[in-house]
């Protein structure tokens, strides 16, 4: 990777999801995002709250939960192979720095 760009705002306090979500969609005007998880918070519903926000808002979502703990190459190929079949304009990881790897890797 010859650089990475960190996001301008990052949220960490309780209950911030909502309105992090709804900057997405009113002052960012993002319409397609994908998500990358693991299969255990997935499965576990732990998405559902950022999906459901995201289809309050309009914004058209997908989701790759198969990330692995230390994803390999070949984890990363697969979620990037759906990623540009998806086309977004944002990228949400959900989970521990496994998710987060994953998700740079798009």
């Amino acid at each position: 990777m010859l650089w990475f760009r960190a996001p301008e705002k990052i949220y960490l306090k309780k209950g911030c999801l909502p309105a992090a979500l709804d900057e997405l969609k009113h002052v960012m005007n993002k319409k397609r995002a994908f998500i990358v998880t693991d299969s255990f918070l997935y499965k576990n519903g732990y998405t559902k709250a950022v999906t459901d926000k995201l289809e309050e808002l309009g914004i058209a979502h997908d989701t790759f939960f198969d990330v692995e703990p230390d994803p390999t190459l070949a984890c990363a190929r697969i979620g990037a192979a759906q990623m540009t079949a998806f086309q977004p304009d944002v990228i949400i990881a959900v989970g521990g720095g496994s998710a987060m790897d994953a998700g740079k890797c798009g």
